[in-house]
Protein backbone atom coordinates (compact mmCIF):
# COMPACT_ATOMS: atom_id res chain seq x y z
CA UNK A 1 0.00 0.00 0.00
CA UNK A 2 1.68 3.34 -1.22
CA UNK A 3 0.11 6.79 0.66
CA UNK A 4 0.78 8.57 -2.25
CA UNK A 5 1.46 8.46 -5.84
CA UNK A 6 2.89 11.22 -8.27
CA UNK A 7 3.04 11.18 -11.75
CA UNK A 8 4.55 12.71 -14.66
CA UNK A 9 2.83 12.34 -18.13
CA UNK A 10 4.73 10.97 -20.56
CA UNK A 11 5.36 14.69 -22.53
CA UNK A 12 8.53 14.07 -24.98
CA UNK A 13 6.03 12.87 -27.76
CA UNK A 14 3.33 15.76 -26.83
CA UNK A 15 5.83 19.18 -26.12
CA UNK A 16 8.84 17.88 -28.40
CA UNK A 17 7.20 16.41 -31.68
CA UNK A 18 8.01 19.21 -34.15
CA UNK A 19 11.63 19.88 -32.15
CA UNK A 20 14.17 20.24 -34.78
CA UNK A 21 16.59 20.05 -32.45
CA UNK A 22 15.67 16.45 -30.38
CA UNK A 23 18.55 15.48 -29.28
CA UNK A 24 18.39 18.86 -27.27
CA UNK A 25 15.42 17.34 -25.27
CA UNK A 26 16.82 16.97 -21.97
CA UNK A 27 16.07 13.68 -20.78
CA UNK A 28 16.05 14.10 -16.45
CA UNK A 29 13.73 12.91 -13.36
CA UNK A 30 11.61 15.76 -12.42
CA UNK A 31 13.16 17.61 -9.51
CA UNK A 32 9.44 19.03 -8.24
CA UNK A 33 8.27 15.28 -7.42
CA UNK A 34 11.55 14.22 -5.52
CA UNK A 35 11.18 17.67 -4.18
CA UNK A 36 7.14 16.78 -3.48
CA UNK A 37 7.76 13.52 -1.51
CA UNK A 38 10.56 13.93 0.42
CA UNK A 39 8.75 15.81 3.09
CA UNK A 40 6.06 12.80 2.82
CA UNK A 41 8.53 10.47 3.27
CA UNK A 42 10.21 12.54 6.68
CA UNK A 43 6.73 12.71 7.86
CA UNK A 44 6.96 8.41 7.92
CA UNK A 45 4.83 8.02 4.36
CA UNK A 46 5.36 5.97 1.40
CA UNK A 47 5.33 7.27 -1.80
CA UNK A 48 5.81 6.36 -5.35
CA UNK A 49 6.71 8.18 -8.42
CA UNK A 50 5.34 7.35 -11.59
CA UNK A 51 7.41 9.04 -14.68
CA UNK A 52 5.33 7.96 -17.79
CA UNK A 53 7.99 9.74 -20.11
CA UNK A 54 10.28 6.64 -19.67
CA UNK A 55 7.97 4.11 -20.00
CA UNK A 56 6.79 1.94 -23.29
CA UNK A 57 3.26 1.69 -21.97
CA UNK A 58 2.65 4.46 -19.90
CA UNK A 59 -1.36 3.75 -19.81
CA UNK A 60 -1.00 -0.06 -18.36
CA UNK A 61 1.47 0.99 -16.13
CA UNK A 62 -0.23 4.02 -14.30
CA UNK A 63 -3.68 1.51 -14.32
CA UNK A 64 -1.26 -1.53 -12.72
CA UNK A 65 0.19 0.98 -10.38
CA UNK A 66 -2.65 2.90 -9.47
CA UNK A 67 -4.58 -0.71 -8.78
CA UNK A 68 -2.20 -2.41 -6.78
CA UNK A 69 -0.60 0.13 -4.48
CA UNK A 70 -4.52 1.21 -3.75
CA UNK A 71 -2.86 5.21 -3.15
CA UNK A 72 -5.12 7.81 -0.89
CA UNK A 73 -3.33 10.65 -2.79
CA UNK A 74 -2.67 10.39 -6.85
CA UNK A 75 -0.71 13.87 -8.12
CA UNK A 76 -0.35 14.97 -11.39
CA UNK A 77 2.27 17.87 -12.03
CA UNK A 78 2.00 19.64 -15.75
CA UNK A 79 2.14 22.47 -18.16
CA UNK A 80 -0.26 24.47 -20.44
CA UNK A 81 0.22 22.18 -23.18
CA UNK A 82 -0.14 18.72 -20.72
CA UNK A 83 -3.52 20.04 -19.38
CA UNK A 84 -5.39 17.74 -21.68
CA UNK A 85 -3.20 14.84 -21.38
CA UNK A 86 -3.70 15.08 -17.40
CA UNK A 87 -7.07 15.12 -17.24
CA UNK A 88 -7.06 12.24 -19.41
CA UNK A 89 -4.29 10.53 -16.70
CA UNK A 90 -6.89 11.44 -13.88
CA UNK A 91 -9.62 9.90 -15.65
CA UNK A 92 -7.87 6.82 -15.88
CA UNK A 93 -6.46 7.18 -12.56
CA UNK A 94 -10.07 7.24 -11.14
CA UNK A 95 -11.47 4.63 -13.23
CA UNK A 96 -9.30 2.09 -11.17
CA UNK A 97 -9.48 3.68 -8.16
CA UNK A 98 -12.66 5.70 -7.75
CA UNK A 99 -11.23 5.92 -4.11
CA UNK A 100 -8.10 8.31 -4.61
CA UNK A 101 -8.39 11.71 -4.41
CA UNK A 102 -6.37 13.41 -7.14
CA UNK A 103 -4.33 16.83 -7.18
CA UNK A 104 -3.58 18.76 -9.74
CA UNK A 105 -0.27 20.95 -9.73
CA UNK A 106 2.02 22.80 -11.43
CA UNK A 107 1.85 26.51 -12.95
CA UNK A 108 -0.99 25.98 -15.09
CA UNK A 109 -3.02 24.47 -12.11
CA UNK A 110 -2.08 28.06 -10.18
CA UNK A 111 -3.37 29.74 -13.10
CA UNK A 112 -6.32 28.35 -13.63
CA UNK A 113 -7.36 25.97 -10.16
CA UNK A 114 -11.16 26.40 -10.94
CA UNK A 115 -11.30 25.52 -15.00
CA UNK A 116 -9.62 22.79 -13.74
CA UNK A 117 -12.04 21.64 -10.85
CA UNK A 118 -14.89 22.43 -13.23
CA UNK A 119 -13.34 20.19 -16.48
CA UNK A 120 -11.80 17.51 -14.90
CA UNK A 121 -12.26 14.97 -12.22
CA UNK A 122 -9.32 16.06 -10.20
CA UNK A 123 -10.71 17.08 -6.35
CA UNK A 124 -7.96 19.24 -5.39
CA UNK A 125 -5.69 22.36 -7.21
CA UNK A 126 -2.50 22.92 -5.04
CA UNK A 127 -1.68 26.54 -5.98
CA UNK A 128 1.75 28.36 -5.91
CA UNK A 129 4.87 26.82 -3.86
CA UNK A 130 3.03 23.44 -2.63
CA UNK A 131 6.39 21.16 -1.38
CA UNK A 132 4.43 20.19 1.88
CA UNK A 133 1.27 19.88 0.50
CA UNK A 134 1.11 16.36 0.04
CA UNK A 135 2.91 16.12 3.70
CA UNK A 136 -0.51 18.19 5.14
CA UNK A 137 -3.25 16.53 3.22
CA UNK A 138 -2.30 13.51 4.94
CA UNK A 139 -1.62 15.03 8.31
CA UNK A 140 -5.29 16.52 8.59
CA UNK A 141 -8.67 15.52 7.42
CA UNK A 142 -9.80 19.53 7.29
CA UNK A 143 -8.43 20.95 3.95
CA UNK A 144 -9.47 24.32 4.96
CA UNK A 145 -7.21 24.65 7.45
CA UNK A 146 -4.46 24.26 4.45
CA UNK A 147 -2.98 27.00 2.86
CA UNK A 148 -2.44 26.76 -1.09
CA UNK A 149 -5.86 24.53 -2.13
CA UNK A 150 -8.59 25.08 -4.18
CA UNK A 151 -10.96 22.04 -4.14
CA UNK A 152 -14.15 20.52 -4.35
CA UNK A 153 -16.58 20.57 -1.27
CA UNK A 154 -20.58 19.39 -1.69
CA UNK A 155 -20.96 20.57 -4.96
CA UNK A 156 -19.21 24.09 -4.35
CA UNK A 157 -15.30 25.30 -5.27
CA UNK A 158 -13.57 26.14 -2.09
CA UNK A 159 -10.29 28.11 -1.90
CA UNK A 160 -8.29 28.89 1.09
CA UNK A 161 -5.66 31.45 -0.13
CA UNK A 162 -2.36 31.40 -1.19
CA UNK A 163 0.30 30.05 0.99
CA UNK A 164 3.35 32.23 2.07
CA UNK A 165 6.68 31.70 0.17
CA UNK A 166 9.16 29.76 1.45
CA UNK A 167 11.76 32.54 2.51
CA UNK A 168 14.28 30.11 4.13
CA UNK A 169 15.04 27.74 1.01
CA UNK A 170 17.90 25.75 3.23
CA UNK A 171 15.29 24.26 5.36
CA UNK A 172 13.50 22.15 2.53
CA UNK A 173 14.61 18.63 3.03
CA UNK A 174 16.67 17.15 -0.11
CA UNK A 175 14.70 15.97 -3.30
CA UNK A 176 13.64 11.92 -2.33
CA UNK A 177 16.02 10.59 -5.49
CA UNK A 178 16.44 7.38 -4.32
CA UNK A 179 12.25 7.09 -5.72
CA UNK A 180 13.64 7.07 -9.10
CA UNK A 181 15.83 4.36 -11.53
CA UNK A 182 18.41 6.67 -12.13
CA UNK A 183 19.92 3.87 -15.00
CA UNK A 184 16.52 4.45 -17.11
CA UNK A 185 17.87 8.11 -17.73
CA UNK A 186 21.45 7.05 -19.71
CA UNK A 187 20.57 8.70 -22.82
CA UNK A 188 23.04 10.80 -25.19
CA UNK A 189 22.10 14.18 -25.73
CA UNK A 190 23.05 17.49 -26.70
CA UNK A 191 21.86 18.82 -23.27
CA UNK A 192 25.18 16.50 -21.08
CA UNK A 193 28.06 15.15 -21.40
CA UNK A 194 27.38 12.41 -18.93
CA UNK A 195 24.30 10.53 -17.77
CA UNK A 196 22.76 10.14 -15.93
CA UNK A 197 21.95 14.22 -15.45
CA UNK A 198 20.49 15.60 -12.28
CA UNK A 199 18.44 18.36 -12.12
CA UNK A 200 19.15 21.35 -9.03
CA UNK A 201 17.31 24.75 -7.56
CA UNK A 202 19.99 27.13 -6.20
CA UNK A 203 17.13 29.90 -5.79
CA UNK A 204 13.38 30.70 -6.43
CA UNK A 205 12.13 33.82 -7.55
CA UNK A 206 13.16 36.03 -10.74
CA UNK A 207 13.62 39.87 -10.11
CA UNK A 208 12.66 40.50 -13.58
CA UNK A 209 9.74 41.09 -15.62
CA UNK A 210 10.21 39.21 -19.44
CA UNK A 211 6.72 39.27 -20.74
CA UNK A 212 6.91 35.78 -21.92
CA UNK A 213 7.30 34.59 -18.29
CA UNK A 214 5.19 33.41 -15.78
CA UNK A 215 5.92 34.20 -12.23
CA UNK A 216 2.62 32.28 -10.60
CA UNK A 217 4.76 29.79 -8.18
CA UNK A 218 7.53 31.62 -7.32
CA UNK A 219 7.27 35.08 -8.14
CA UNK A 220 10.01 37.96 -8.26
CA UNK A 221 11.12 38.17 -4.69
CA UNK A 222 14.79 36.17 -4.84
CA UNK A 223 14.94 33.73 -2.47
CA UNK A 224 18.85 31.61 -3.05
CA UNK A 225 19.73 28.61 -0.83
CA UNK A 226 23.14 29.69 0.98
CA UNK A 227 26.77 28.16 -1.02
CA UNK A 228 27.14 25.59 1.71
CA UNK A 229 23.44 24.09 1.57
CA UNK A 230 23.45 24.09 -2.05
CA UNK A 231 26.94 21.86 -2.24
CA UNK A 232 25.91 19.74 0.45
CA UNK A 233 22.92 19.15 -1.67
CA UNK A 234 25.11 18.60 -4.80
CA UNK A 235 27.32 15.98 -3.14
CA UNK A 236 23.73 13.95 -2.17
CA UNK A 237 23.19 14.29 -5.29
CA UNK A 238 26.15 12.47 -7.00
CA UNK A 239 26.34 10.01 -3.81
CA UNK A 240 22.71 9.01 -5.05
CA UNK A 241 24.45 7.73 -8.70
CA UNK A 242 24.11 11.27 -10.64
CA UNK A 243 27.00 11.73 -13.32
CA UNK A 244 26.43 15.42 -14.02
CA UNK A 245 24.07 18.15 -12.53
CA UNK A 246 21.90 20.45 -14.57
CA UNK A 247 21.34 24.03 -12.72
CA UNK A 248 17.16 24.53 -13.44
CA UNK A 249 16.67 28.23 -12.43
CA UNK A 250 16.96 30.92 -14.18
CA UNK A 251 18.87 32.81 -11.30
CA UNK A 252 21.82 31.18 -10.70
CA UNK A 253 24.30 34.66 -10.59
CA UNK A 254 21.58 36.78 -9.80
CA UNK A 255 24.07 37.68 -6.55
CA UNK A 256 27.04 36.89 -8.05
CA UNK A 257 29.12 37.10 -5.34
CA UNK A 258 26.49 33.77 -3.74
CA UNK A 259 27.51 32.14 -7.49
CA UNK A 260 31.26 32.99 -6.97
CA UNK A 261 31.04 31.55 -3.62
CA UNK A 262 29.31 28.46 -4.80
CA UNK A 263 31.60 27.51 -7.36
CA UNK A 264 34.75 28.31 -4.68
CA UNK A 265 32.64 25.37 -2.00
CA UNK A 266 32.72 22.81 -4.83
CA UNK A 267 36.29 23.33 -5.46
CA UNK A 268 37.65 23.40 -1.52
CA UNK A 269 35.68 20.18 -1.45
CA UNK A 270 37.34 18.99 -4.03
CA UNK A 271 34.56 17.47 -6.26
CA UNK A 272 34.82 16.60 -9.43
CA UNK A 273 31.84 16.03 -12.01
CA UNK A 274 30.19 18.36 -15.20
CA UNK A 275 27.87 20.60 -14.61
CA UNK A 276 26.16 23.87 -16.14
CA UNK A 277 23.07 26.40 -16.03
CA UNK A 278 20.80 24.62 -18.41
CA UNK A 279 18.09 27.24 -18.44
CA UNK A 280 20.28 30.29 -18.98
CA UNK A 281 22.14 32.97 -16.93
CA UNK A 282 21.85 36.43 -17.89
CA UNK A 283 24.32 38.25 -19.50
CA UNK A 284 23.75 41.14 -17.54
CA UNK A 285 24.81 39.27 -14.30
CA UNK A 286 28.23 37.39 -14.91
CA UNK A 287 31.90 38.88 -15.05
CA UNK A 288 34.54 37.16 -15.87
CA UNK A 289 36.16 36.34 -12.52
CA UNK A 290 32.31 34.80 -12.01
CA UNK A 291 33.19 32.48 -15.58
CA UNK A 292 36.73 31.58 -14.25
CA UNK A 293 35.44 30.18 -11.11
CA UNK A 294 32.92 27.97 -12.90
CA UNK A 295 35.28 26.79 -15.08
CA UNK A 296 37.26 25.47 -12.30
CA UNK A 297 34.35 24.07 -10.43
CA UNK A 298 33.72 21.97 -13.28
CA UNK A 299 31.25 23.83 -15.39
CA UNK A 300 31.85 23.21 -18.96
CA UNK A 301 29.11 24.99 -20.66
CA UNK A 302 26.87 28.39 -20.49
CA UNK A 303 23.86 28.91 -22.00
CA UNK A 304 22.27 32.87 -21.90
CA UNK A 305 18.84 34.03 -22.67
CA UNK A 306 19.61 36.49 -25.41
CA UNK A 307 15.90 36.69 -26.86
CA UNK A 308 16.52 39.25 -29.34
CA UNK A 309 19.00 40.76 -31.54
CA UNK A 310 16.99 44.27 -31.76
CA UNK A 311 17.72 46.30 -28.64
CA UNK A 312 13.66 48.16 -29.18
CA UNK A 313 12.57 44.30 -29.13
CA UNK A 314 14.34 43.79 -26.13
CA UNK A 315 12.98 46.95 -24.58
CA UNK A 316 9.85 46.10 -25.57
CA UNK A 317 9.68 42.74 -23.18
CA UNK A 318 11.13 44.08 -20.70
CA UNK A 319 14.32 42.25 -21.00
CA UNK A 320 16.20 44.45 -18.96
CA UNK A 321 19.77 43.96 -21.30
CA UNK A 322 22.00 45.38 -23.65
CA UNK A 323 23.27 43.75 -26.88
CA UNK A 324 26.53 44.96 -25.94
CA UNK A 325 26.29 43.22 -22.86
CA UNK A 326 25.54 40.18 -24.66
CA UNK A 327 28.66 40.30 -26.82
CA UNK A 328 30.90 40.79 -23.48
CA UNK A 329 29.22 37.99 -21.88
CA UNK A 330 29.63 35.68 -24.71
CA UNK A 331 33.04 36.85 -25.61
CA UNK A 332 34.22 36.02 -22.18
CA UNK A 333 32.69 32.84 -22.04
CA UNK A 334 34.09 31.61 -25.17
CA UNK A 335 37.97 33.05 -24.05
CA UNK A 336 37.93 31.04 -20.79
CA UNK A 337 36.93 27.57 -23.46
CA UNK A 338 33.10 27.52 -22.16
CA UNK A 339 30.56 25.52 -24.93
CA UNK A 340 28.27 28.89 -25.45
CA UNK A 341 24.78 28.21 -25.59
CA UNK A 342 22.19 31.18 -27.28
CA UNK A 343 18.00 31.34 -27.02
CA UNK A 344 16.48 33.63 -29.34
CA UNK A 345 12.77 33.65 -30.03
CA UNK A 346 10.88 34.35 -33.83
CA UNK A 347 8.21 36.61 -33.33
CA UNK A 348 8.09 38.61 -29.94
CA UNK A 349 5.95 41.94 -29.57
CA UNK A 350 7.60 44.60 -31.72
CA UNK A 351 9.58 42.20 -34.15
CA UNK A 352 8.96 42.86 -37.48
CA UNK A 353 10.92 41.06 -40.78
CA UNK A 354 13.70 43.59 -40.02
CA UNK A 355 14.38 42.85 -36.71
CA UNK A 356 14.03 39.59 -36.66
CA UNK A 357 16.74 39.65 -39.34
CA UNK A 358 18.72 41.51 -37.01
CA UNK A 359 18.25 38.16 -34.50
CA UNK A 360 19.88 36.21 -37.17
CA UNK A 361 22.89 38.37 -37.89
CA UNK A 362 23.24 38.33 -34.12
CA UNK A 363 23.17 35.07 -33.04
CA UNK A 364 25.87 34.15 -36.03
CA UNK A 365 28.07 37.37 -35.44
CA UNK A 366 28.03 36.15 -31.68
CA UNK A 367 30.04 33.15 -32.44
CA UNK A 368 27.77 30.58 -30.06
CA UNK A 369 28.87 26.79 -30.24
CA UNK A 370 24.42 26.18 -30.43
CA UNK A 371 21.64 28.57 -30.87
CA UNK A 372 18.12 27.72 -30.16
CA UNK A 373 15.35 29.15 -32.13
CA UNK A 374 11.54 28.84 -30.26
CA UNK A 375 8.42 30.73 -32.23
CA UNK A 376 7.39 32.67 -29.61
CA UNK A 377 3.79 31.24 -27.42
CA UNK A 378 2.05 33.53 -25.24
CA UNK A 379 1.70 30.96 -22.43
CA UNK A 380 -1.33 31.86 -20.04
CA UNK A 381 -0.37 33.58 -16.46
CA UNK A 382 2.27 36.16 -18.77
CA UNK A 383 2.04 39.83 -19.54
CA UNK A 384 2.28 38.53 -22.94
CA UNK A 385 -0.99 36.39 -23.23
CA UNK A 386 -3.26 39.19 -21.22
CA UNK A 387 -1.79 41.71 -23.44
CA UNK A 388 -2.83 39.47 -26.65
CA UNK A 389 -5.90 38.24 -24.95
CA UNK A 390 -6.84 41.75 -24.51
CA UNK A 391 -6.11 43.09 -28.01
CA UNK A 392 -8.76 40.51 -29.20
CA UNK A 393 -5.01 38.46 -30.82
CA UNK A 394 -5.46 35.32 -29.16
CA UNK A 395 -7.79 32.72 -31.37
CA UNK A 396 -7.76 29.79 -29.14
CA UNK A 397 -8.05 28.21 -25.25
CA UNK A 398 -7.04 24.93 -26.48
CA UNK A 399 -4.23 24.64 -23.97
CA UNK A 400 -2.81 21.31 -25.81
CA UNK A 401 -1.97 23.74 -28.62
CA UNK A 402 0.36 25.97 -26.53
CA UNK A 403 3.51 24.26 -27.33
CA UNK A 404 6.56 25.25 -28.60
CA UNK A 405 6.47 23.33 -31.22
CA UNK A 406 3.44 23.66 -32.64
CA UNK A 407 1.46 25.94 -34.83
CA UNK A 408 1.94 28.96 -33.92
CA UNK A 409 -0.76 30.18 -36.00
CA UNK A 410 -3.71 28.60 -34.29
CA UNK A 411 -3.02 30.14 -31.26
CA UNK A 412 -2.85 33.78 -31.96
CA UNK A 413 -2.48 36.50 -34.82
CA UNK A 414 0.76 38.69 -34.53
CA UNK A 415 0.38 42.27 -34.28
CA UNK A 416 2.98 43.02 -36.56
CA UNK A 417 3.57 39.86 -38.62
CA UNK A 418 2.23 36.98 -40.54
CA UNK A 419 2.58 33.57 -39.37
CA UNK A 420 3.85 32.43 -43.06
CA UNK A 421 6.85 35.16 -42.61
CA UNK A 422 7.25 33.78 -38.80
CA UNK A 423 8.08 29.84 -39.61
CA UNK A 424 9.78 31.23 -43.05
CA UNK A 425 12.11 32.94 -40.81
CA UNK A 426 11.89 30.39 -38.09
CA UNK A 427 13.87 28.05 -40.56
CA UNK A 428 15.81 30.48 -41.98
CA UNK A 429 17.51 31.36 -38.57
CA UNK A 430 18.64 27.66 -38.22
CA UNK A 431 19.84 26.86 -41.71
CA UNK A 432 21.43 30.35 -41.75
CA UNK A 433 22.61 29.47 -38.05
CA UNK A 434 24.39 26.16 -38.50
CA UNK A 435 24.84 25.98 -42.57
CA UNK A 436 27.69 29.04 -42.13
CA UNK A 437 30.82 27.75 -43.33
CA UNK A 438 32.45 29.50 -40.30
CA UNK A 439 30.35 27.84 -38.17
CA UNK A 440 31.25 24.46 -39.69
CA UNK A 441 34.90 25.17 -39.38
CA UNK A 442 34.49 26.19 -36.14
CA UNK A 443 32.39 23.21 -34.99
CA UNK A 444 35.03 20.54 -36.21
CA UNK A 445 37.85 22.27 -34.86
CA UNK A 446 36.10 22.27 -31.55
CA UNK A 447 34.72 18.71 -31.72
CA UNK A 448 38.85 17.30 -32.62
CA UNK A 449 40.27 19.36 -29.99
CA UNK A 450 37.44 18.18 -26.90
CA UNK A 451 37.47 14.51 -28.39
CA UNK A 452 33.65 14.79 -29.28
CA UNK A 453 33.73 13.93 -33.13
CA UNK A 454 31.82 10.98 -33.34
CA UNK A 455 29.53 12.23 -30.63
CA UNK A 456 28.72 15.44 -32.67
CA UNK A 457 28.22 13.64 -35.53
CA UNK A 458 25.96 10.98 -34.29
CA UNK A 459 23.90 14.02 -32.93
CA UNK A 460 23.33 15.78 -36.14
CA UNK A 461 22.10 12.41 -37.85
CA UNK A 462 19.20 13.00 -35.50
CA UNK A 463 18.32 16.84 -36.27
CA UNK A 464 16.32 17.81 -38.28
CA UNK A 465 17.73 20.86 -40.00
CA UNK A 466 15.69 21.18 -43.12
CA UNK A 467 11.84 21.12 -42.33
Amino acid sequence: MTDVILINPAYSNIIYKNAKIKVGVPVNPLLNLAMLAAPVIEAGHKVKILDLDIEQNPDSYLREEVRSEKPRFVGITFTTPLYGEAKRLALLAKEVNPDAILVAGGAHATTFPREILEESVFDIVAVGEADFVMRDLLKTENRRNIKGLVFKENGSIVETGRAGYIDNLDDLPFPAWQLYDLKKYNKISLSNRKSPPGYLETSRGCPWGCVFCNKNIQGRKFRPKSPKRLVDEIEYMLKAGFAEIDVLDDTFSTDINRAKAICDEIVKRGLKFPWHPLNGIRVDRVDKELFIKMKRSGCYKVSFGIESGNQDVLARIDKGIKLQQVRDAVRWAREIGFETFGYFMIGLPGDTEETIKDTIRFAKELRLDIAKFNITIPLPGTKLFDEWDRSGLIKTKDWAKYNFYSPASELYDHPTLSHESIVGYYKKAYRSFYFSPLYLIRRLIRSLRFGTFTRDIRLALQTDWLN
